[in-house]
C-alpha cells in the first residue's frame, strides 16, 4: 500500500504543481456524457475519440489490475505573452507538455519505487484512451467548468494533466471538490463561434466550431467558413481568458526575451525556419502549410 501524503510530496518534488489520488473504477456518469457528445458529432474529424470508448470510462480496461489513478497538474500560465496580432495559445509557449510530463512521470515512478519496491505504474499524458480531465476532477484537483476544462482552485484552467495508473492500493483517496462556476457563463458567452452549448444539462464543446480544434486538428486546406479566430493562429485561450478563476492566478512560467522573440518571428518564417523554431514544442504538431493557412484565416 502506498501513502498518499508521501506520493503527493514526491510529485511536488518532481516539479508538478498539484497531485491528487483517486480509486481506479468506472467514472460515474461520464460514459453517458461521452456517448451523447459522440452522438452529436461534436468530435468533428477526431474519429479516434470513438475508439476504445469503454477504456475512457474505466481505466481497469486499459491497465488490468489497476487500483489507483494518481493525477498530476503542471501549470503553464506565462508571466507575459507575445506582442503580436497573431496569437498563440499559452500552453504552446513551452516544451511539448507530452514530452515533459511523461519524463517527469517516469522520474516520479523511479522515486516511488525506492520507497515501494513493488510499485508499478503506467504513465499517461493525453496520448491514450484515458479521460485526463475527468480523472483530475475525481482526484479533487478541480472541477469541470462550462468551458469543459478542468479548473483548479489555485491555478485555474491553465494546467496540463498527466496520470500514473497503478495496481497499488492507496491508504487515502481524494474526493471531488465542489463546482464553483455558480451561475457564471462568461466562457460560453465569450466564444466567438458558439462552440459551447448545453446538452441534457451538461455543457459540451462542439469541436467543429472551436478555434483550437480548427487551428490544430483540422487538416483541411481551408478552415471552416465563418470561423472567428479572435487573432489566434495556434490554439485558443478566449474562453480561459474570460474565466474569473484565471484572472488572478499567479504565473507558473517565465518565458525569456529569446523565447518570445522566436514565437513572434514565426509569422514570417519559411518552412525550414518554422521547423527549427517549433522543434519539441506543441506547435510542431502542425505543418508549415497549416500554419500559413491559419495566418491567412487570421
Amino acid at each position: 500500500m502506498i501513502r498518499s501524503e508521501y506520493v503527493k510530496a514526491r510529485a511536488l518534488a518532481a516539479g508538478f504543481h498539484a497531485c491528487g489520488i483517486a480509486r481506479a473504477e468506472a467514472l460515474p456518469g461520464y460514459g453517458q456524457a461521452l456517448d451523447t457528445w459522440l452522438a452529436h458529432g461534436f468530435n468533428a474529424d477526431m474519429q479516434y475519440m470513438e475508439r476504445h470508448a469503454d477504456k475512457r470510462r474505466d481505466p481497469r480496461l486499459l491497465y488490468p489490475g489497476a487500483r489507483t489513478v494518481i493525477s498530476v497538474l503542471l501549470a503553464y500560465k506565462p508571466s507575459r505573452t507575445i506582442d503580436s496580432p497573431h496569437k498563440i495559445a499559452r500552453y504552446a509557449y513551452n516544451e511539448d507538455y507530452h514530452r515533459r510530463i511523461k519524463r517527469m512521470l517516469f522520474e516520479l515512478t523511479d522515486d516511488l519505487q525506492k520507497r515501494y519496491p513493488d510499485f508499478k505504474a503506467r504513465p499517461f499524458v493525453d496520448t491514450a484512451p484515458i479521460s485526463d480531465k475527468q480523472w483530475a476532477a475525481a482526484a479533487g484537483l478541480g472541477w469541470i467548468g462550462r468551458n469543459t476544462l478542468l479548473v483548479n482552485q489555485q491555478y485555474g484552467s491553465f494546467c496540463n494533466i498527466g496520470e500514473l495508473v497503478s495496481d497499488s492500493e492507496a491508504d487515502v483517496y481524494d474526493q471531488p471538490v465542489e463546482n464553483r462556476c455558480g451561475e457564471c457563463r462568461l466562457c460560453v458567452q465569450s466564444c466567438p463561434n458558439q462552440a459551447l452549448s448545453c446538452v441534457d444539462g451538461r455543457y459540451m464543446l462542439n469541436a467543429a466550431r472551436c478555434t483550437a480544434y480548427n487551428t490544430i486538428e483540422n487538416r483541411q486546406e481551408d478552415l471552416r467558413g465563418g470561423l472567428h479566430s479572435g487573432g489566434y493562429v495556434f490554439g485558443c485561450d478566449i474562453c480561459q481568458e474570460a474565466c474569473p478563476h484565471n484572472r488572478h492566478t499567479a504565473a507558473a512560467t517565465d518565458p525569456g526575451d529569446e523565447q518570445l522573440g522566436r514565437l513572434q518571428q514565426l509569422a514570417t518564417a519559411d518552412e525550414k525556419q518554422f521547423a527549427e523554431a517549433t522543434r519539441n514544442t506543441p506547435i510542431s504538431r502542425i505543418s508549415h502549410r497549416q500554419w500559413l493557412r491559419n495566418l491567412k484565416q487570421d
